[in-house]
């Protein structure tokens, strides 16, 4: 999931490449409020995946956004499996 989150920071918020670390804290890489906005309804509208701005400003590095990214993919399939 870090990969895909990596892609869209890049592709569509056109952070830095190289800013985009694993270990890098999401100020460090400009995801502020406005940009926490404009992930969270990439993630929704793209991946189906809704996560709130205010729950990716919670998260401490990008590897924490990536988790809950990936908590929140898992949670989609189970739902779709019941």
């Amino acid at each position: 999931m870090y990969d895909v989150l990596k892609a869209i920071l890049v592709d569509d918020l056109h952070v830095r490449a190289e800013d985009v670390l694993p270990t890098a804290s999401r100020t460090e890489v400009g995801l502020d409020s406005l940009a926490a906005v404009e992930l969270s309804a990439v993630l929704n509208s793209r991946l189906g995946i809704e996560v709130h701005d205010y729950e990716l400003l919670g998260a401490a590095t990008i590897a924490d956004v990536a988790r809950l990214m990936e908590e929140r993919h898992l949670a989609l399939s189970a739902d779709a499996a019941e």
